[in-house]
């Protein structure tokens, strides 16, 4: 009987339990059935913008890149706090942007002509739509993202001129038909900017101006904003290779381009002087490759040679003529164009030259060559072969003057008298 009760009451334990039991197993499985929200990655690549030296009825742009990792369009709005959000303009108010598909919303300051000159903050708040939501009824989850990023604006009462250029590119084009460059202008000041560029035109070889031209960019850049330019104009030249002397003097910039003239139905050869290498530091003595590498673009092979100067730094002197030999170079293939120098006096030298390929040339390019070491030469200036030479010459004079010295030393040689005639044998 006892241990009949005993059992009894262990089974009515067991059942009184069985409910947190059945509790805790039902907590553990849940997330197994629940819709979860998956986690979306938003940015944007600026934590604040600053607008300074903003002129009164001026202009001022900047660019916030708002990116994400969902591959599906989120919707985002723009949102206002501050006491100058009324001068703000944006590409966009409201946009959608996604992992391929990255939005680049531009924000533009436009203040009054009668503001006061001082410093202004605006609050800018970017805010998505659900980004997320999870569970299959009527209850889930929902998520919005949102970023601030403020603005300061500085006024100003002086104008401020600055801008830069970059990104010309010489057009090539077949004779008789305009000839075509363009150009890309940031206007750094606070002032709308319309500069002249200048074009000097060249022959192949550099030494011959041809053609100077001065033509307007052709249309306003703002402030603070950048812009690309097509410019044409009319040439008469012969079929060849040119190059082109591009200078902005607003924005105290130039460069230097290569452009072909083209024959009706010509092919044009189109090579690339990539790099030029050569050893950093050296020591006198030392036999030291130059190597210049050269890609062919061209849809045809082309015979390439490096030609070019080695000269001191510190007076110009050329220590060296270089020239390679001929390389025959196939389409989209890249060459190395070698040689060597031999250095003899310590110093600092440069490296310069260009390859010539298929009767066209490309630009120069320059290295520099650190040389340690005394020079491989004796103090009078006579190098080292020189002098082995000079002591062999004279090892074979003094052993001439030796053998004359014994033969001059050995006794006169004894002739005998025939016993008939009373003269030497021979006679």
């Amino acid at each position: 009987m006892g241990t009949q009760k005993m059992i009894c009451a262990r089974r009515i334990r067991v059942w009184k339990r069985l409910p947190f039991f059945v509790g805790i197993l039902l907590f553990m499985l849940l997330p197994l059935f629940a819709s979860p929200a998956h986690a979306v990655a938003l940015g944007v690549n600026k934590a604040s913008l600053s607008f300074s030296d903003v002129l009164r009825g001026g202009y001022a742009e900047d660019v916030v890149t708002v990116t994400t990792d969902a591959d599906y369009p989120i919707e985002a709005e723009i949102l206002l706090d501050g006491n100058a959000q009324g001068w703000l303009n944006f590409s966009d108010r409201v946009f959608n942007f996604s992992r391929d598909h990255p939005y680049e919303l531009h924000v533009i300051v436009q203040p009054p002509l009668d503001t006061q000159i001082q410093t202004y903050g605006v609050n800018m708040t970017i805010i998505t739509g659900s980004i997320a939501r999870g569970g299959t009824s009527r209850i889930g989850t929902s998520t919005r993202a949102s970023f601030r990023i403020p603005i300061e604006i500085g006024m100003t009462g002086t104008e401020h001129l600055a801008c830069s250029g970059g990104g010309i590119e010489m057009l090539d084009s077949e004779k008789g038909t305009p000839l075509e460059f363009r150009v890309t202008i940031l206007n750094r000041g606070n002032v709308r900017i319309n500069p002249n560029i200048t074009l000097e035109i060249y022959d192949k070889f550099r030494t011959t101006l041809l053609e100077t031209r001065t033509l307007v960019f052709g249309s306003e850049i703002l402030p603070t904003t950048t812009q690309t330019a097509t410019r044409s104009l009319v040439v008469d030249l012969d079929p060849s290779q040119y190059w082109a002397a591009i200078k902005v003097p607003l924005c105290d910039y130039n460069d230097l381009q290569t452009f072909d003239i083209l024959s009706p139905g010509d092919i044009k050869d189109d090579g690339e002087f990539v790099r030029l290498e050569a050893p950093a530091w050296a020591k006198t003595g030392d036999i030291l490759p130059i190597t210049a590498f050269f890609r062919n673009k061209g849809a045809r092979g082309v015979r390439a040679i490096f030609k070019g100067t080695i000269a001191r730094v510190d007076n110009g002197q050329i220590a060296k003529v270089i020239d390679t030999d001929e390389y025959v170079v196939g389409p989209d293939a890249t060459a190395q164009l070698q040689t060597f120098f031999n250095p003899v006096v310590g110093g600092q030298y440069v490296v310069t030259g260009k390859v010539f390929y298929n009767n066209k040339l490309t630009p120069e390019r320059s290295t520099i060559i650190n040389v340690n070491g005394a020079p491989v030469r004796s103090q009078g200036g006579i190098s080292t072969v020189m002098i082995i030479l000079l002591i062999v010459i004279a090892i074979l004079v003094l052993l001439i003057l030796i053998q004359r010295k014994r033969r001059s030393l050995e006794p006169p040689p004894v002739h005998t008298m025939h016993a008939r005639t009373g003269h030497p044998p021979g006679r």
